[in-house]
């Protein structure tokens, strides 16, 4: 029974994907930008749009409200932009699409642009429903940014609906019946939802980097849910009660999936990279693919700056159409549509709500600057490390902020990129170089002069970040460290007002010291000592 369920599962979840590549023997410090393992495979010329997989399920009942062309009842809107404005304001999804395709004829709006946005807006298994209509026959008067956008986003919705849910082993439930519904039934799904997850894939190939980045993305998590999911196939009553069988199944089990969560990983990273490259921070499959990773991969969280305190924003200046529409585009159509705006302060804060496009950046020339400006570019940059644990980003950041004592908030945003640019390059060199991070994270020096600043607000958030970020580098085996950062996030909690970020503070003190106690507890007893003795110290 052994030898079959190892030949089963090794016959269907290897040959089944022959193109996934075998884990790394030992782990990798290169960039993924040179050393990914996950490509989209060879560039298909002849169609617009790969024939839709085997396997793909339809689009859910929900997609049906968002496949309507625009209403008789729409009415030409002044500008295009305003209309735009207005129906971007409309928090209910599906009233929001509607007013979006009143749009779509607009002559002051990019062709194809209403359809991607109405696409990337509207629930993601939903996006090929909306985006096919243009692409086959694709319409002539596309640019290829936009044709490329729509076909990616068709690719993630198809992705996104594959490995949701395996079938289920009915009664009776026993050995025999398991293997037989293994053979005929279970093994046909994964095959087909593998070569659907491998086909998709191959499409995003020649697409532009926002394009690859969704499609990397979906399919790390296509992959990532196929691991989840084949593994919680439940086992009969039988099979669970034989704990020889059941942990020999789970070890071939285990060993047959290694390679496609390698692969869900280097999708994740590489899709992570491209959007990187166009300044997207807070969206979506950003947030999904960086949860996801910080699962997979509790010891090196890719997450794990995101509980760094920083001084809050005021609230955007939203008084044009402009400014409005930064504030509410995601950032690749915020690129596209306000590529000719001025770029100045309240425009800058408008688009940190979803990231600086990269595009904009490159644009502007720090030593032109004014004051307000330079710091919300600061503050851009550093958001945009924090979200993809990026170095060069840090370092840019740090250059740009200022250490002014009478400006503290700008030397908070300074001390703390000063300091996280001697971090990993990106995400994938924290994934593979392992859990710690270098030492000089933990150089907090620059940090403590402003926690010891008395009356200045960023002072408490300045006391928090230096005991958070010191966490991060600990010693082995070091109770006095984890004493001292527990008496540091003690402090932190006094001096911070924020109910949230106080209760933050006090949780990690408690956890410094619950680590020092074991540590104590734990500690082999020196030579002529006695319990008792050890004890009282």
């Amino acid at each position: 029974m052994h030898r079959l369920l190892w030949s089963c599962l090794s016959t269907c979840l290897w040959a089944c994907a022959p193109e996934l590549s075998a884990p790394p023997k030992s782990p990798q410090t290169e960039s993924f930008a040179r050393k990914s393992d996950w490509k989209p495979g060879p560039l298909v010329r002849q169609t617009v749009l790969v024939p839709e997989p085997a396997g793909v399920p339809s689009p859910g009942a929900e997609c049906q409200s968002y496949t309507g062309e625009p209403s008789a009842s729409c009415t030409p809107s002044v500008s295009g932009r305003v209309g735009l404005a207005s129906a971007l304001a409309d928090a209910a999804p599906v009233s929001r699409d509607g007013l979006l395709a009143c749009l779509e004829s607009s002559s002051d709006l990019p062709p194809g642009f209403v359809r991607a946005l109405r696409a990337e807006l509207a629930p993601e298994g939903c996006a090929d429903t909306l985006t096919l209509p243009l692409l086959v026959p694709r319409r002539p008067e596309l640019e290829r940014r936009m044709a490329d956008t729509l076909r990616a986003l068709a690719i993630a919705a198809r992705l996104s609906r594959l490995v949701r849910r395996a079938p289920g082993l009915e009664s009776p439930q026993d050995k025999s019946h398991f293997m037989q519904f293994f053979q005929s039934t279970l093994k046909p799904w994964i095959v087909s939802q593998s070569q659907a997850i491998e086909e998709l894939s191959s499409s995003a190939a020649g697409l532009i980097p926002y394009g690859k980045g969704i499609v990397a993305v979906a399919a790390g998590l296509a992959d990532m849910r196929f691991v989840a999911v084949v593994r919680d196939v439940a086992l009969p009553t039988e099979m669970e009660r034989d704990p020889e069988l059941k942990n020999a199944y789970y070890a071939a089990l285990d060993e047959a999936l290694e390679p496609r969560k390698v692969r869900g990983r280097d999708a994740a990273l590489v899709g992570l990279r491209e959007l990187a490259s166009e300044g997207v921070v807070a969206e979506r499959r950003v947030s999904e693919a960086r949860a996801l990773l910080s699962q997979v991969y509790s010891g090196r969280r890719i997450d794990a700056l995101d509980r760094l305190l920083l001084p809050s924003l005021p609230a955007p200046l939203v008084d044009t159409i402009d400014r409005k529409l930064a504030a509410e585009l995601p950032t690749f159509y915020a690129g596209t549509l306000l590529d000719r705006a001025t770029l100045d302060a309240d425009l800058l804060r408008a688009l940190l709500s979803h990231g600086v496009p990269q595009a904009f950046v490159l644009r502007l020339d720090p030593d032109q600057l004014d004051d307000a400006s330079k710091s919300y570019l600061a503050r851009g940059l550093f958001d945009r490390g924090r979200a993809y644990f990026r170095a060069a980003d840090f370092s840019a950041s740090a250059r740009l902020s200022v250490t002014d004592p009478t400006k503290p908030e700008s030397a908070l945003l300074h001390a703390l990129a000063d300091t996280l640019k001697n971090g990993p390059r990106d995400a994938s060199d924290l994934l593979l170089a392992g859990p710690f991070l270098p030492t000089s994270t933990g150089d907090v020096s620059e940090l403590d002069q402003l926690a010891a600043q008395k009356g200045v607000p960023s002072a408490a958030l300045a006391t928090f970040d230096a005991a958070y970020l010191r966490s991060l580098v600990p010693p082995q085996n070091d109770a006095p460290f984890w004493d001292d950062l527990a008496t540091r996030f003690d402090a932190a909690e006094r001096a911070l007002s924020d109910p949230s970020q106080k209760k933050q503070a006090r949780e990690s003190s408690l956890a410094a010291k619950d680590t020092a106690k074991t540590l104590r507890a734990n500690r082999p007893p020196r030579a002529g000592s006695t319990p008792a003795r050890d004890s009282a110290k």
